[in-house]
């Protein structure tokens, strides 16, 4: 696997956390809004975890990306 295509997948998986967070808050949203008489869309647990777990995979994701930089940096300085 080469460095490009690492920075890549680091990438693809910090906009996949993004969007599941944006679709998380939008639920947290509809709860207090839109759906009142139904109190099982009124639950915020699940979408607040998934919001904190999909955070966590997009920090991870950031430092993958980020190793993926730093190896690079690295090669250029060995090539230079």
């Amino acid at each position: 696997m080469d460095v490009g295509s690492v920075v890549n997948q680091g990438l693809i998986g910090m906009q996949k956390s993004q969007s599941s967070m944006l679709q998380s808050a939008q639920q947290i949203a509809r709860a207090g809004t839109t759906q009142r008489d139904n109190p099982q869309a009124n639950d915020v647990a699940e979408p607040l975890i998934n919001i904190k777990v999909q955070s966590q995979l997009f920090d991870s994701s950031a430092k993958v990306v980020k190793a993926a930089d730093e190896a690079i940096g690295t090669l250029l300085d060995v090539r230079a």
